[in-house]
């Protein structure tokens, strides 16, 4: 093997095992700009209605990793003089899916070029082309200001701006040492409001909604790359948050429960049991019954109800969640799951599908 063949190699080999590291900090919650190809941050905002019938979930990322380019990227590039140098290549993009009663109202995934990001370390603006997210605060409280303004199906344009009103926030500091992954669930509660347009090719103001609800917002930084699966979700109960993930990600890693309860956030290793399992729309394997046991003898039930958006490699589902503390008494609401099995864009029949799928720079997919 040549050296820089095997060089090439070193680049893009995989981390054996991912060190991650959980905290719930606003001051963390600013973009690190890691290096790599792979490498990418994404900053999660989702709620759930007040009455439960219409859900939604927000994403903002420095670099797509379901984008296609993402998974062709290396994270070396090759110069002209024959050197190598570290690739700098980025996919940000901007993830919207509105809906109600478990079925698609509004939906888009729109990719742009690296340069269309910008970050602002002083109040942890973040933007992407004519879309933002930041802090501000008013007379009733502070929280996260989200303006989307992308692209939809038929040429149509989704114009929005919603609150992430903080409720319960910032509750555990970053750790000093060095992790190579940091999730961090910024404000597990926050009420959330604001306004969802959708605006006709010509202009005309085709569909007003009124969101209010209860939220979530978590920001993930990750060095890539990400191969493997992942399921996670949250749900509000009157007196607890739950937070819950299994991944294939990390090795060696066991699954977490975090329960958020009167300002504080208990940390739980669990054991995940999934079954039931059956193919979606889109061919994704889907469990329909999944039980969290800690030792302690809490236990989470989830049981996936209807859609909110599904893609090849991804799915977002509205799901009925069931939690049993020490005390005896179940609690049950419903809340967000999602699942994400990056494995399949392996393929380049679906690699293409999905990009069918991604609009560019703010502008509409094809379908």
């Amino acid at each position: 093997m040549s050296l820089k063949v095997q060089k090439m190699a070193e680049i893009n080999a995989a981390p054996p095992n991912t060190l991650v590291s959980f905290c719930s900090s606003l001051k963390d919650d600013k973009w690190h700009d890691q290096p790599g190809a792979k490498a990418f941050e994404s900053w999660h905002f989702d709620a759930v209605s007040d009455d439960g019938r219409e859900a939604l979930v927000i994403v903002f990322y420095d670099n797509y990793v379901l984008s296609p380019r993402y998974f062709e990227n290396h994270n070396f590039e090759v110069e002209a003089n024959g050197g190598i140098t570290v690739s700098k290549s980025r996919f940000p993009a901007i993830s919207f899916a509105y809906s109600v009663d478990g079925k698609t109202v509004i939906s888009s995934i729109s990719e742009y070029g690296s340069d269309a990001f910008s970050s602002s370390p002083r109040d942890g603006k973040c933007a992407l082309g004519k879309s933002s997210f930041q802090v501000e605060a008013a007379e009733y409280g502070s929280g996260f200001v989200i303006r989307i303004d992308i692209g939809t199906f038929r040429k149509w344009s989704i114009i929005a701006e919603l609150e992430w009103l903080f409720v319960e926030s910032d509750l555990m500091p970053r750790k000093t040492e060095q992790s190579d992954s940091t999730w961090n669930m910024v404000a597990p509660r926050s009420d959330v409001s604001g306004r969802i347009s959708l605006i006709g090719r010509r202009g005309k103001t085709r569909k007003v909604i009124h969101f209010r609800g209860t939220g979530y917002h978590d920001h993930i930084c990750y060095p890539g790359p990400v191969t493997g699966g992942r399921l996670w979700g949250r749900a509000h109960f009157v007196d607890t948050t739950v937070i819950f993930e299994s991944s294939s990600n990390a090795v060696g890693v066991p699954s977490k429960l975090f329960m958020v309860r009167d300002g504080a956030i208990h940390e739980r290793n669990v054991t995940c049991d999934a079954t039931e399992i059956k193919r979606d729309r889109y061919g994704l394997k889907i469990p329909r019954r999944i039980s969290f046991i800690s030792g302690d003898s809490i236990r989470l039930r989830v049981k996936p109800m209807s859609t909110i958006r599904s893609c090849f490699s991804e799915v977002k589902m509205l799901s009925e969640i069931t939690l049993m503390l020490r005390d005896g008494n179940p609690r049950k609401t419903l809340g967000i799951t999602e699942f994400v099995d990056a494995g399949r864009m392996k393929n380049r029949f679906l690699r293409r599908l999905t990009d069918l799928r991604i609009g560019r720079g703010g502008r509409s997919p094809l379908f």
